[in-house]
């Protein structure tokens, strides 16, 4: 089984417009509405990977009430979540019809007070006891201390699992302190923890490369269109993405997390895991608003996917 957990889940709504004009009356051509967080869309794409998969994390109020139905009746995860009083945040992003990249305002998300930190640290204590992948990521709701991640990367790899990290800033900085099994930054995430420029699948792999030295076992640098790099004891590997009309890459990273933990759940290798991941990226990048790529999309698009030892 994995274990996703998501510290600040949302509903993401995204709003379309023709043309966004400050301080005047715009009208909404449609909305587009969908349960968001990093944590939920990888639980998402591995539950349609065929993958068992739990869903942890804080929920709260009507928007909690909304990401638990998508994940249980829509996808049919498992989900077992700590209730908080506050109110799981939504996030609004403007699209205009030039494909501009969209105008996003985002909440910060409820306030988690220490009795429910301390309810959720000891239900990933639990759920870890049964699984192979604790997923971590995601930004961090108000009262969460920025070592969450490496609080709960210790208590899920003291019962086995392997610890899976997707963060950015000093969680990110934090959480590389408990040793995690696999991280994934993208190339901004990158450049904040090595402080260079990250602009080529060769910057890419030499970071990989680097950060795998440093003592985590599989480090995934991921640059956008222009593909990934994974290195790992096994060796280094690049993957560029075939070319596809991205309509939307919100959810991305995290379907390119689930696609590469889907074969390495089935003790696949290393090198058909970055294939999978890549694609799975691909299939959610094709995708409209914040939906996520299919089983059949992901497949469809396994044998356009190029990956060459770095």
């Amino acid at each position: 089984m994995v274990v996703t957990v998501t510290l600040n889940p949302s509903v993401d709504r995204l709003i379309y417009v023709r043309q966004l004009v400050h301080h005047d009356t715009n009208r909404i051509l449609r909305i587009e509405e969908d349960a968001g967080g990093k944590g939920v869309n990888v639980a998402r794409v591995l539950k349609r990977l065929g993958v068992p998969v739990t869903a942890t994390g804080f929920l709260g109020g009507r928007a909690g009430r909304y990401v638990y139905r998508e994940l249980d009746e829509q996808d049919g995860v498992i989900c077992n979540f700590i209730w908080v009083h506050g109110e799981t945040r939504t996030n609004l992003a403007i699209q205009e019809e030039d494909d501009s990249p969209p105008t996003c305002l985002n909440e910060r998300g409820p306030n988690i007070t220490p009795a429910e930190l301390d309810a959720l640290i000891q239900k990933v204590e639990v759920l870890s006891q049964g699984a192979q992948f604790v997923a971590l990521g995601g930004s961090l709701p108000p009262g969460v201390p920025t070592d969450v991640y490496a609080t709960l990367a210790q208590v899920a790899s003291r019962h086995g699992a392997h610890v899976v990290l997707d963060a950015d800033g000093e969680p990110l900085v934090h959480g590389l302190q408990a040793s995690p099994f696999l991280i994934k930054p993208n190339e901004n995430e990158t450049e904040r923890l090595l402080g260079r420029a990250i602009d080529t699948l060769h910057d890419a792999a030499t970071a990989a490369q680097e950060i795998h030295a440093g003592g985590v076992p599989i480090v995934i640098v991921s640059i956008g269109e222009k593909g990934a790099a994974v290195a790992s004891a096994g060796g280094c590997w690049v993957a560029v993405p075939p070319k596809i009309d991205a309509i939307s890459t919100v959810g991305s990273g995290d379907s390119m997390i689930a696609g590469f933990l889907s074969v390495l759940y089935r003790q696949g290798t290393v090198e058909e895991a970055i294939r999978w991941g890549t694609a799975a990226g691909a299939a959610t990048a094709m995708t409209d608003g914040s939906d996520i790529g299919t089983a059949e999309q992901i497949h469809a698009l396994l044998d356009v996917v190029e990956v060459q030892p770095c």
